[in-house]
């Protein structure tokens, strides 16, 4: 029987958690396995593995197929700032050590704290993987947002009860107060196939309505394996839903700044003349400073991404979208390795 979808659990630790794993139990195994891949930084760590045609090793038999799966993820949540305890991640780290049939371990520390505890970064453990609940949030954020992808991506589409779930999952996380809300050092990076062109042309980035994001101040985009050195500033707050039509403009009727609601008229005349591939559908709208704006922070060069996982396979420094600290983009680290540090 499933886990009761909304823990009775007093505890604020054991609540959380339940209710992660009780969602979890509930979504495909395919959306989880992304998750998961997210928010350990390990797009190509297969959690179960589908072959044609294996040959055991000392038998004489080849079967038409296999399923096989062998890995532990262990989650020790927190649910307040700097309360990360060394005693218990050894512990957990040996029990882990002796786990039977687990060729693949991880120790998932998830917190709401704005960095890495010291003890994390102090015990060096390559089984263990710390992660924010902001950073949980942007998972769950990427796999909602295949849809978006559906044709070019390897990812299957959610059903609505699966949407439904994860979408409550993080307004969960927003109730008990997880989520780091206030503007942050912090620049946001996403992919920018499309969305550097948008960018070049009209100085904004649209994406799918409602998307949700951190509170930052500034924006960049990733490309053809680096880090374009551009960093714009967010001119004001997104706007989350709106249909880029004349009439979905003209019935905004939220939008009071003048100059944001001129700026936005100018955006929907330019692509309605470009036909711009956003014309007339719903999107989240971030106006950012030109390329050539004095507000665009210029960095000496594009950002090299060089990360690879344990089996050495390259992948890409974000799916959808990631964090980095602004102090750290302006010590113009050559690859994202460095920039991590």
């Amino acid at each position: 029987m499933p886990n009761p979808l909304f823990s009775r659990y007093s505890q604020g630790e054991n609540r959380v958690t339940a209710s992660i794993l009780a969602v979890f139990e509930r979504i495909s195994f395919s959306s989880l396995e992304r998750i998961l891949q997210i928010v350990c930084e390990e797009p190509n760590e297969s959690l179960l593995e589908i072959k044609n045609q294996i040959k055991p090793t000392g038998f004489n038999a080849v079967p038409d197929g296999a399923i096989q799966a062998s890995f532990a993820y262990w989650i020790e949540t927190k649910v307040k700032v700097g309360t990360v305890c060394k005693d218990q991640i050894e512990r957990h780290l040996k029990a882990l050590d002796s786990h039977p049939n687990a060729s693949k371990k991880k120790l998932i520390v998830l917190t709401p704290d704005n960095k890495q505890p010291q003890v994390i970064t102090d015990l060096k453990s390559p089984w263990t993987v710390w992660v924010n609940f902001n950073t949980l949030t942007a998972a769950i954020s990427e796999v909602l947002s295949t849809e978006e992808n559906w044709i070019t991506g390897d990812f299957p589409l959610l059903s609505e009860q699966e949407k439904f779930l994860l979408r409550e999952l993080v307004q969960m996380f927003l109730v008990e107060g997880l989520l780091e809300n206030k503007i942050t050092d912090s620049v946001l990076i996403v992919p920018a196939r499309h969305a550097i062109h948008e960018y070049e042309q009209y100085s904004v980035y649209l994406c799918q309505p409602n998307r949700p994001f951190q509170k930052v101040n500034h924006l960049g985009f990733y490309r053809n394996r680096a880090i374009d050195k551009r960093i714009t500033k967010i001119l004001c707050p997104p706007i989350n839903e709106i249909e880029l039509t004349e009439d979905g403009v003209n019935d905004f009727q939220t939008l009071e700044d003048p100059d944001v609601k001129n700026k936005l008229s100018r955006l929907l005349e330019c692509l309605k003349v470009g036909q711009n591939r956003h014309y007339g559908e719903k999107v989240k709208v971030f106006f950012l400073s030109a390329p050539d704006s004095p507000e665009t922070i210029q960095l000496q060069h594009d950002i090299q991404n060089n990360l690879v996982n344990s089996s050495g396979t390259a992948y890409p420094f974000t799916y959808g979208q990631r964090y980095v600290s602004l102090a750290a983009l302006k010590r113009n680290p050559v690859t994202t390795s460095e920039l991590l540090k």
